[in-house]
C-alpha cells in the first residue's frame, strides 16, 4: 500500500498542526472579544453624546418655556449644541472605527476556524491512513503466516507420503 510513509510520524505532525491552530482560534477569540467590547463601549459613548444633546435641549427648552433664558443664555446654548455635535461626529467616528476593526477581527477567528477545522480533518484522515495502514500489514502478516503453514502441512503430508 504506502510502505515508505510513516504513518505515526505524520499523524504526530499533523496534530502539531491542529494544535497550532487551536493556539491561534484560542488568540483570535480572545482578540475578537476585546474588539467586541470596545466597539460596545464606542457606541455607547456616542449613546451618551446623543443624549447628552437631548437633555441640553430640553433643559435650554425648560429654560425657554419657564421664561429664564437670556439671548445670552440661547447664544451659550447655541455654542454648546455646536461642541456637542462636535463630540457626537467623534464619537461616531470611533464607533465606525471600533466596528470596523470588530469586523476584521471576526474575519480572522473565523479564518482561524477554517483552518482549525481542516487541521482536525487532516489528523483524522493520517489516523484513517495508519489504521489502514496497520490492517494491511496485519493482514499481509496473517496470510503469511496462513501461506507458510499451509506450506508446513503439504511438506508433512508429502513426508508422510514418501515414508
Amino acid at each position: 500500500m504506502s510502505a515508505g510513509i510513516d504513518w505515526k510520524l505524520l499523524v504526530g505532525v499533523r496534530e502539531r498542526q491542529k494544535t497550532v491552530a487551536m493556539g491561534a482560534v484560542a488568540r483570535d477569540r480572545a482578540a475578537a472579544e476585546q474588539s467586541r467590547a470596545e466597539l460596545q463601549q464606542a457606541q455607547a459613548w456616542q449613546q451618551q453624546q446623543v443624549q447628552n444633546k437631548a437633555a441640553h435641549w430640553q433643559a435650554t427648552a425648560g429654560a425657554l418655556t419657564d421664561g429664564q433664558c437670556s439671548v445670552a443664555q440661547l447664544r451659550h446654548a447655541g455654542a454648546w449644541s455646536a461642541a456637542l455635535d462636535a463630540r457626537i461626529v467623534e464619537a461616531s467616528r470611533l464607533a465606525a472605527q471600533a466596528g470596523h476593526a470588530h469586523a476584521l477581527r471576526e474575519s480572522t477567528l473565523d479564518a482561524s476556524r477554517r483552518k482549525l477545522r481542516a487541521a482536525s480533518a487532516e489528523v483524522e484522515k493520517a489516523q484513517q491512513m495508519q489504521q489502514r495502514s496497520r490492517g494491511e500489514r496485519q493482514r499481509l502478516q496473517e496470510q503469511r503466516l496462513d501461506e507458510a503453514t499451509e506450506e508446513a502441512t503439504s511438506q508433512a503430508w508429502a513426508a508422510r507420503r514418501s515414508a
